[in-house]
């Protein structure tokens, strides 16, 4: 078992029984679920927690995925439903909106963005409606397409087009606030 394995290979060589396989998938998605999730969430017990649940649905039920090189898109979409499981649960106003969240990592990929702007979007991220911060972070964070995401928060593109612009128009509108 190769890293350079496909997805798809893997996750045929897990289907057989090979659960190096499984870890190796794991290993790639890890960091970048956890992220999600992170970001999602606001808090890192209830991320951990969330990424390890997926991933053990993952495994239990990796034979009822359909299209084998899409592991990483049907993995996101096992995370998005458990997170909006565990959403339904809370009060309204603490899944919407997360006090004391602190997400690590840099929201720009441009070292010329200040720190403090940084931190702003952050914020402003996480008080975003659930819905909203979900496809500004499946877009802009892990870079999957309209088609994924669709299929990740199975809804129509064009809604998901209509989200994007209303998350970015949000977060346009509430750096303009602060400056």
């Amino acid at each position: 078992m190769a890293q350079e394995d496909s997805d798809k290979q893997l996750v045929e060589q897990a289907l057989d029984g090979h659960v190096e396989a499984f870890n190796l998938l794991v290993w790639r998605c890890q960091r970048h679920l956890y992220n999600f999730l992170l970001r999602l969430t606001g808090d890192r017990t209830l991320a951990e927690d969330l990424c390890q649940e997926t991933f053990l649905r993952g495994y239990l039920h990796l034979k009822e995925l359909r299209d084998r090189e899409r592991f990483r898109s049907w993995l996101f979409r096992i995370a998005v439903n458990l997170y909006r499981s565990d959403r339904r649960r809370l009060s309204p106003l603490a899944a919407d909106a997360p006090e004391s969240a602190s997400l690590d990592g840099p929201v720009s990929h441009s070292p010329s963005m200040p720190r403090e702007t940084q931190l702003a979007i952050r914020t402003l991220i996480l008080r975003l409606r659930p819905e909203l911060r979900e496809v500004i972070l499946l877009h802009f964070f892990h870079g999957f397409h309209f088609d994924e995401m669709a299929e990740i928060l199975d809804c129509p593109v064009s809604t998901l087009k209509s989200r994007l612009y209303k998350a970015v128009d949000e977060l346009r509108t509430g750096l303009q606030r602060q400056n």
